[in-house]
């Protein structure tokens, strides 16, 4: 597995690899029609939009040659929020998960580390609990087809 900062020309394989993995995390959560307004296109065009940005990245996560997953950040005021890990289905539970949040602890170090996870996903909850990370306390609610509760984590000082 092997992290590369996405590029303008990893336009396409952006978009195709965020909006398949997005609704597959979220098949059992999200309405169905939620899901099936997103598109490729809608995000390869909020990833071209985000380069205007200099403090919003994308990642591709690769296995071999393969883009398998997409990682976007926002970095601004000493904070580094992970914004999406996403993974397709049949390249999860292969340790690339918490090998993307070490690579990323490198890359930002001097950065707190902070996202936010839906309440109910208790597995993504566990995943980064098992990764550092610990609740601040602070939620919010959002909306995606109807009303959800995000949780913020940050990443513990030391781990």
């Amino acid at each position: 597995m092997k992290i590369i900062r996405a590029q303008i020309k990893d336009m396409d394989t952006v978009g195709a690899v965020h909006s398949l993995a997005w609704k597959q995390a979220y098949a059992d959560i999200f309405p169905a029609e939620f899901l099936e307004a997103d598109s490729p296109k809608a995000r390869a065009e909020e990833f071209r939009e985000s380069l205007e940005c200099n403090n919003i990245h994308y990642y591709l996560v690769y296995e071999e040659e393969v883009a398998v997953g997409v990682v976007k950040v926002k970095v601004e005021g000493g904070i580094c929020e992970i914004s999406s890990i996403y993974l397709l289905t049949e390249h999860r539970s292969r340790g690339y998960g918490s090998q993307i949040i070490t690579q990323l602890r490198q890359i930002y170090a001097e950065e707190e580390m902070v996202l936010w996870v839906l309440e109910d996903n208790i597995k993504a909850r566990c995943f980064y609990e098992n990764n550092g990370f610990v609740l601040t306390g602070r939620s919010r609610e959002i909306s995606r087809g109807r009303q959800y509760i995000q949780l913020e984590y940050e990443r513990a000082t030391r781990f």
